[in-house]
């Protein structure tokens, strides 16, 4: 995953075991690579902590994502998606 990525083994295993947070960029790279959706990553299911849709990324997976880290995720992703919306109404007023 880390040569697809362009990244180190290290650098990707710092993601993985949670100790640094992917950027949006990254996330789209994995789940290009995964061939899943990026949304895919953010849904629950019942009984499960992360719910990865696509068969070939279960050999990816080393942990689950803990409630905290994915809650701050989607936290990151709405704060995004207000920033986006004023970026947009700043363009639109010139």
């Amino acid at each position: 995953m880390a040569t697809e990525l362009g990244i180190t083994p290290g650098a990707y295993a710092k993601i993985e075991r949670g100790e640094t947070d992917p950027s949006v960029t990254r996330l789209i790279q994995i789940a290009g690579i995964l061939e899943v959706d990026v949304a895919s990553f953010f849904k629950e299911q019942p009984g499960a902590e992360l719910n990865m849709a696509a068969e070939p990324a279960a050999q990816y997976i080393t942990q689950p994502v803990s409630r905290s880290e994915f809650k701050a995720v989607v936290d990151t992703l709405h704060q995004l998606k207000i920033e986006l919306a004023e970026v947009k109404k700043q363009l639109s007023l010139k």
